[in-house]
């Protein structure tokens, strides 16, 4: 598979090194910047909801699985400004 232009590898590059890649839980700091939203955000999110989905380990563990990250995105991809969307806000 060629690299994608940018020179970093693609996601199909990525998976066929390391096919559990994208159900890895990442820390919030590593989920904020997948999503590019700031850390903070993902704490109130996880407070108020709103958010991606997360895994609560323990009292104080959270990680976030990258497929999820992905997926949450992927449902917030709208054509134009008045495209609504199904997915939630």
């Amino acid at each position: 598979m060629p690299s994608s232009t940018s020179g970093l590898p693609t996601l199909g590059e990525i998976l066929s090194d390391n096919p559990g890649w994208l159900d890895e839980a990442v820390t919030t700091a590593e989920a904020s910047r997948i999503i590019g939203f700031p850390a903070s955000t993902l704490h109130t999110w996880r407070s108020r909801g709103g958010g991606p989905p997360f895994l609560k380990l323990g009292s104080k563990s959270v990680r976030y699985q990258r497929r999820a990250l992905f997926t949450w995105m992927s449902a917030r991809q709208r054509a134009n400004t008045a495209d609504a969307g199904t997915g939630r806000g």
